[in-house]
């Protein structure tokens, strides 16, 4: 493997020099930047990020706090938080939590350890009890937002995303819509459910507790739920919360010989690539996943190299209803 001192060899500079250019240092000048860029391309480098950890009070690591990794929206967010750490020289440490607020806290303790320089939260769970002693502006919250961490954060608005595609169903002329969500101690739990009342308020359509649906994202449980329900036939429509749930409704509904969409509409959420590729197609709400953690990550890196700039930011940014067969 080549090293440090053979990219300086390459670029014609000093040791000291290639590492300022890995650390983003503002005193190598562009020209000698670009030429320490191309002899890394050249020789295949790949800084140690381990050993730059033993060298300076920073680990140039980023903990990526996730719910679980079964759910491909994930895959996407992570996939923009790790591109661009790589670009400015951070690596990713992926954990998941299976919504344990006390995991998430212990794996939060690595910051106060400086094993990792800051932290992204993707949708895992937290809560306020364990969050009272943390640096937060090493903290990015990304596709939630709970008031009570003290950071920024990225996401869309989980609230006109579900009202937009409650009201496109009414639109279709479904009148008696179910709702089906998960828990809501998760904000876009909440925020996506008052989307659904505020659709069907607005439209002169009653909100009923008991037509809201509380299961897990993936598709077995809603499945059975409906499979079960009695008076399934009763409605028209299902908006569901991630597009694993719709694939659980669209089973149910033909398990009970409901055609779909003409006898029951259904639309999922996030638009993963099974929504695109089951059959009928899934309508879905469309967030900019990798946006998401892109953002996310740029937000937590500009903070980390340059702390004294600190200012707290909500991106919101915006989603997109793809229309298709199963609605």
């Amino acid at each position: 493997m080549p090293t440090v001192k053979d990219v300086a060899q390459r670029a014609g500079v000093s040791v000291a020099t290639v590492s300022r250019v890995l650390n983003n240092s503002e005193k190598v000048s562009e020209q000698t930047r670009q030429k320490v860029l191309k002899a890394i391309e050249e020789l295949g480098f790949k800084p140690n990020l381990l050993a730059r950890n033993f060298r300076k009070d920073k680990s140039n690591l980023i903990l990526v706090i996730l719910p679980t990794i079964a759910n491909a929206y994930f895959a996407r967010v992570v996939k923009g938080i790790e591109d661009t750490a790589r670009k400015n020289g951070y690596g990713i440490l992926l954990c998941t939590t299976q919504n344990s607020p006390e995991i998430a806290a212990e794996y939060l303790k690595l910051i106060e350890k400086k094993q990792v320089d800051g932290a992204i939260i993707a949708s895992a769970k937290i809560e306020i009890n364990f969050c009272k002693d943390l640096d937060t502006r090493r903290i990015v919250q990304a596709c939630e937002f709970y008031p009570f961490l003290d950071s920024s954060c990225v996401l869309i608005d989980h609230r006109k995303a579900f009202y937009d595609v409650v009201d496109y169903l009414i639109k279709k002329g479904k009148k008696n819509i179910l709702c089906a969500i998960g828990n809501e101690d998760i904000p876009s739990e909440f925020e996506r459910k008052e989307g659904y009342r505020k659709a069907l308020e607005e439209n002169g359509l009653q909100f009923r507790e008991e037509n809201v649906i509380r299961c897990s994202y993936g598709w077995t449980e809603l499945y059975e739920k409906l499979k079960n329900l009695c008076c399934l036939k009763k409605y028209d429509a299902i908006a569901c919360s991630s597009d694993l749930m719709a694939v659980g409704a669209i089973k149910a509904a033909k398990a009970l010989g409901l055609k779909v969409p003409d006898e029951f509409s259904v639309t999922g959420f996030d638009n993963i690539m099974m929504s695109r590729l089951y059959e009928p197609s899934i309508t879905t709400v469309a967030q900019p996943m990798y946006s998401i953690g892109e953002k996310a990550a740029q937000i937590l890196i500009d903070t980390l190299e340059s702390p004294g700039a600190f200012k707290k930011q909500k991106i919101i940014l915006p989603h997109e209803l793809k229309t298709r067969e199963s609605a």
